[in-house]
């Protein structure tokens, strides 16, 4: 019995280093996330695609500008942990016209790597 415990202790004590480490990761991934405001004046009509990641959230999007307005987003990809519901920010942006928006409740991780994708794209993503 005393086997038994003394390696459950070993995987849980193991466990919670992960889980340490993969915090701090997680912290330093967002702070080195770039989200640029873009001046849409000086953005062309077009499509464009960008993308952003952390360790545990990654994104890929399509930007559709027509008359300096963000007239749509698509997110092409979107691994996320229970970050479903931050897509809902793309609306947000397409309303304000703008990427800093406030990010979703409870899913703040991907809304900033969202935002940080079409920040992205709009900077740095190339014509489709």
């Amino acid at each position: 019995m005393k086997k038994g415990i003394k390696i459950l202790a070993g995987v849980l004590g193991i466990f919670l280093i992960l889980m340490v480490v993969l915090f701090f990761k997680m912290g330093s991934d967002m702070k080195n996330l770039r989200v640029d405001e873009v001046d849409l004046h000086s953005v062309q009509d077009g499509v464009y695609i960008g993308k952003s990641e952390t360790t545990l959230v990654k994104v890929e999007v399509k930007v559709e500008v027509k008359d300096h307005k963000i007239i749509r987003i698509d997110i092409l990809k979107h691994e996320h942990g229970k970050g479903e519901k931050a897509e809902r920010i793309t609306d947000d942006m397409i309303r304000e016209n703008k990427i800093d928006v406030d990010a979703i409740s409870g899913a703040t991780t991907s809304s900033e790597v969202i935002k940080s994708a079409v920040s992205d794209a709009l900077t740095n993503g190339w014509v489709q």
